[in-house]
């Protein structure tokens, strides 16, 4: 009896040891930003859909809000409590890599894997040679003009502006004819260093020592529009609101044109349903630098997480073809992967200016790039920066001036 009863222990013994064997191995911790409850399903799909494929690992989905995600990661990583996985944009993704926080993908990453993500989208997450994150969703700009004002102001609506010219052009005839802003250009505070770049402009030297933005090209750039703000082509909140200024005089109709991510229509399509009815679209033309910035959300591996190729493989998986298009059907976004982005869903077209602008979107891809520039003491450059253009713009300095000192003051902390 006392035989049997010692077996009976062990082999309950070895069967807990095999419980233990078979159940989850791998615990990671992966946060995105701001998807909740919106896509709620969708991130819990996908996390399921990762645990069938593999039980070893178990994954524990937590959402931070945009503004708190940084520090709420910096906190983390201080106190030894870092996710495996997290999401951020490519200014965080950079930031992040300066400071030798994150993994290197281009280590990490096989190279067919990185292969299927488009060229410029990987490259954004480059930092000294290297890159730091997996591009996941992006919104790439295109133009929503209201077809209802150029007929009032005698444009064929059929006829979009192909290139910055004749958006220019467009802009100023809408005004002269109906009174109302034709446009407000994305050249307020640091978008401009988006504007220059695509214009093949540079904004540091190939060392990153110098700041190079005050050349005779940058100069000529910003008196064209410092010039379009003192006719009163452009409105005042162009330089105090941004997106979110334009994107409410449109949808008040008090805007021709909108340079914006093609989810801003659906803000459009909530706020006045009359002037969405009016919206058509067109792509965002292209400047002498044959690239259009492209905000780029993307995931990132912390050096501290204690499960690394775990967590890359989790990655992988999150941006991967399937998941990115299942992504982009249910919101206006767009995927990071060529082919992803070369289903069909992706050139039909569509009754609603959203459908429309998707295909439109879709078909810049090749040509995006997320323009964030990157520096150490970012934020105090960055407040250099808007100050010099206020200024140009306000007439507090001209073009020349204001560039020659934010390059100054910019070149001294660099």
């Amino acid at each position: 009896m006392l035989r049997i009863a010692l077996l009976a222990l062990a082999l309950l013994g070895l069967a807990a040891a095999q419980g233990t064997v078979a159940g989850p191995q791998v615990n990671l911790e992966f946060w995105t930003i701001s998807l909740q409850p919106f896509f709620t399903d969708y991130v819990n799909g996908m996390v399921a859909a990762y645990a069938r494929a593999h039980p070893d690992v178990r994954v524990r989905w937590v959402d931070v809000q945009f503004a708190a995600v940084e520090q709420k990661l910096l906190a983390a990583l201080a106190g030894g409590l870092a996710p495996d996985v997290v999401n951020l944009n490519t200014e965080m993704v950079l930031r992040m890599a300066e400071q030798g926080l994150l993994v290197d993908m281009d280590a990490a990453v096989p190279p067919a894997a990185r292969q299927r993500y488009f060229q410029g989208l990987w490259n954004s997450l480059r930092y000294r040679g290297r890159t730091y994150g997996l591009p996941w969703y992006v919104a790439p700009n295109i133009l929503a003009y209201n077809a209802g004002l150029y007929r009032r102001a005698g444009l064929d609506p059929l006829q979009p502006p192909a290139t910055e010219e004749q958006v220019i052009a467009h802009a100023r005839t809408i005004k002269d004819r109906t009174g109302v802003y034709g446009f407000m250009p994305n050249v307020d505070g640091i978008r401009l260093l988006h504007r220059f770049q695509e214009h093949g402009l540079p904004i540091l030297s190939a060392d990153g020592k110098r700041a190079v933005f005050n050349s005779p090209a940058h100069v000529a750039y910003l008196a064209r529009y410092v010039q379009l703000f003192r006719q009163d082509y452009f409105p005042e909140d162009t330089l105090r609101r941004g997106y979110l200024g334009a994107t409410e005089r449109y949808s008040a109709g008090q805007l021709g044109i909108l340079a914006t991510g093609p989810q801003f229509l659906l803000r459009v399509k909530q706020d006045n349903p009359e002037v969405y009815a009016q919206t058509l679209v067109a792509p965002y033309p292209r400047g002498r630098g044959n690239v259009i910035h492209l905000p780029t959300m993307a995931i990132a591996v912390p050096r501290a997480s204690r499960q690394q190729q775990a967590a890359v493989a989790f990655g992988l998986f999150v941006t991967n073809d399937e998941n990115q298009l299942a992504f982009s059907r249910l919101t206006v976004i767009l995927p990071s992967t060529r082919a992803a982005a070369a289903h069909p869903f992706f050139k039909q077209g569509g009754a609603t200016a959203e459908e429309r602008a998707r295909v439109v979107a879709a078909a810049e891809l090749p040509y995006a790039r997320d323009l964030t520039v990157v520096v150490p003491q970012a934020a105090d450059l960055y407040r250099v920066f808007r100050e010099a253009i206020e200024s140009a713009f306000f007439g507090k300095m001209s073009p020349k001036e204001a560039l020659d000192w934010a390059v100054r003051q910019w070149t001294a902390r660099l």
